[in-house]
């Protein structure tokens, strides 16, 4: 029973951030009221003897650096760990009634979080790997920040890219460092609990920031249990924190340098 416009966004990692950046576009527009949004990622399982897409993907992740060939499942995917191999593939989805304020009111509607700021934007660096200092992550991160209309130091919260590969990790660490290093900011992400779910691991992440607001806890990165020594802010492992969240921030850096970002507040700010 859904007539409006339907939309199929592929950004790779960022698909799920620049969909939620897609329909706010399309309710400031009144091109709608009410938007289902969100991403899906799975289709890993495959009979090698019938189908030899899964096996070549998993070569090509490992060929671009994303895998190492880990054997040991402790040590499959290490968020921000000195000593992170790269990524384990995971599967999830995750979707949201995206309205505006007006319709949520006329229904009645519960609000569990305000979409306050939108970042998207190219790295155009590499195939796979990022521009080395994260200088357009940085950029994607401080594109959302003014779109919502605040400061890196209004953040409680951040949900790192955080995909345990070598590379991808050092580009953000450096970015965030420049951001976000000296401030309050807790930085955490879900891939050591989940695996890289992919275009649906933004989407994720914004559900776990909402119950992060709901519940005052904030949880930790799991399997990490040494830091990368470069980490400038404050990182979350071992035990989740306590903490009052009430503005987050979340990271999605795609293949192809599609690199988006999104602020998530409890409040609805400013109009």
């Amino acid at each position: 029973g859904l007539h409006g416009v339907s939309t199929t966004v592929a950004t790779a990692c960022a698909s799920s951030l620049d969909a939620l950046g897609t329909a706010a576009l399309y309710l400031e527009a009144d091109r709608a009221d009410v938007v289902l949004v969100g991403a899906t990622e799975g289709g890993y399982v495959c009979d090698p003897g019938q189908d030899h897409f899964a096996p070549a993907v998993s070569a090509a992740e490992q060929s671009y650096g994303m895998r190492a060939g880990e054997v040991d499942p402790r040590r499959a995917l290490l968020p921000f760990a000195a000593d992170r191999v790269g990524i384990v593939s995971g599967e999830g989805s995750a979707f949201f009634v995206l309205e505006t304020a007006e319709h949520a009111a006329d229904r009645g509607a519960r609000v569990r979080a305000w979409l306050r700021g939108v970042g998207s934007l190219a790295d155009a660096y590499h195939p796979s790997s990022p521009e080395p200092e994260g200088r357009w992550e940085q950029e994607v991160m401080e594109q959302a920040l003014r779109s919502a209309g605040i400061d890196p130091s209004a953040v409680d919260a951040l949900y790192a890219h955080a995909t345990g590969t070598p590379k991808g990790d050092e580009a953000e660490i450096r970015a965030l460092n420049r951001l976000f290093g000296g401030t309050d900011v807790v930085v955490t992400g879900i891939k050591g609990h989940t695996g890289h779910t992919g275009a649906a691991s933004g989407a994720m992440s914004i559900i776990s920031g909402i119950r992060a607001m709901e519940t005052g806890e904030l949880p930790a990165i799991a399997g990490t249990t040494e830091p990368d020594p470069a980490i400038a802010f404050d990182v979350a492992v071992g035990e989740r924190r306590r903490l009052r969240v009430d503005t987050f921030q979340v990271n999605s850096f795609g293949f192809g340098g599609q690199n988006a970002s999104v602020v998530v507040a409890r409040e609805r700010g400013r109009p």
